[in-house]
């Protein structure tokens, strides 16, 4: 009886710590995570924005389902051709390696595909964010030229938080979100 109590105590010990460490680690992993396209909002510098790609969600879920399909035809394919490959020079011997060669061909479609979905997600993800899901700003939009060769100026925080200095904030001051520090725009950011 004690034992049985003595178990059940354990695995609830075990169980809140675990939810405990979740707790406390899936922030501070999700923070760690590169982003690429420097999607920090210019109000809140959190991430979580949304994209203005041409056409939008119509060439974002395509390219997503076009890559996923490709991607898992291949993986699946991939034994199939191999076993098949197999058999033929088994049940064929040395006579069967040139239809064995054609097996591989294939796998040709799904690839085709996966890397036409890969490419699809690349151009969309190319093109600048346009408003935040956290504090829910918007700011105008620009062209992807213009976006992609802008360099905003950004300033690090104590906390190690990535802060984007607009460049209308000459002589305002930055509040960062994560520790609430305010932080002196630097004179170049009024260019």
């Amino acid at each position: 009886m004690l034992g049985s109590f003595l178990q059940a105590l354990a695995s609830k010990l075990v169980e809140e710590i675990l939810k405990l460490l979740v707790k406390w680690l899936a922030p501070k992993a999700l923070r760690s995570v590169p982003h690429r396209a420097s999607p920090n909002c210019p109000r809140c510098g959190g991430y979580g924005v949304r994209r203005w790609a041409p056409g939008g969600m119509w060439m974002f879920l395509p390219s997503v389902l076009a890559f996923a399909w490709g991607f898992g035809f291949t993986v699946l394919g991939v034994p199939v051709v191999v076993l098949t490959v197999v058999a033929v020079l088994v049940s064929d011997g040395v006579g069967g390696v040139p239809t064995a060669l054609l097996a591989p061909l294939g796998l040709l479609v799904p690839a085709a595909l996966m890397v036409a979905g890969a490419f699809g997600l690349a151009h969309y993800h190319s093109y600048p964010p346009k408003w935040c899901a956290r504090c829910h700003g918007r700011w105008p939009r620009r062209e992807r030229d213009e976006y992609l060769r802008a360099s905003a100026l950004v300033v690090t925080c104590g906390c190690g938080q990535r802060l984007r200095v607009p460049r209308t904030a000459a002589g305002t001051r930055l509040r960062c979100p994560r520790c609430r520090t305010e932080h002196a725009t630097p004179a170049a950011a009024g260019r």
